[in-house]
């Protein structure tokens, strides 16, 4: 191809000006503003997304001393992971977990309705209207806490995280 370049171009600044595609790198992950989490179906999703830009000049105002970056390719790669409904614990100050709340539901126990639907209003209510106790997005030993209306409600990771 570089037969084809009119002179003075080199390959590798047609791969510049077009992208060559992102070079091989380590993740930057960095949570989605407005996104990380969201509270939804008795979950704390969190949603993150790789910041990698590659660098392909740079410029040094002294002056200033400021440095100046031209970036090339970006990377745009996401993951989303989840925190599960772990526990409620209710107006009267009494925790049920989730396998307490599983048999609720199978007893057609009348708290189970009030528990489903405290946590879809704290779950409507996030994040303008619920108070956040805790949000740690550590994937294995982290946790999402808020309260809303009397109800506390914690996320846990899931087991395989």
């Amino acid at each position: 191809m570089s037969g084809n370049l009119p002179p003075g171009v080199t390959p590798a600044d047609i791969d510049r000006h077009y992208g060559g595609g992102v070079p091989d790198h380590e993740h930057e992950w960095m949570p989605v503003e407005g996104l990380s989490p969201v509270l939804e179906d008795m979950a704390a999703i969190f949603h993150e997304q790789c910041r990698f830009a590659e660098v392909v000049d740079s410029y040094t105002d002294h002056r200033r001393d400021e440095t100046y970056y031209e970036t090339g390719a970006e990377c745009e790669a996401e993951r989303h992971y989840r925190f599960e409904l772990a526990y409620v614990v209710d107006e009267s100050g009494t925790r049920l977990d989730r396998d307490d709340i599983d048999r609720l539901e199978e007893e057609n126990d009348e708290r189970f309705e009030t528990v489903i639907e405290a946590v879809i209003a704290a779950e409507r209510a996030f994040p303008d209207e619920a108070e956040v106790v805790d949000i740690d997005p550590d994937r294995r030993n982290g946790q999402v806490v808020v309260r809303h209306d009397g109800f506390k409600l914690g996320y846990e990771p899931e087991g395989d995280a």
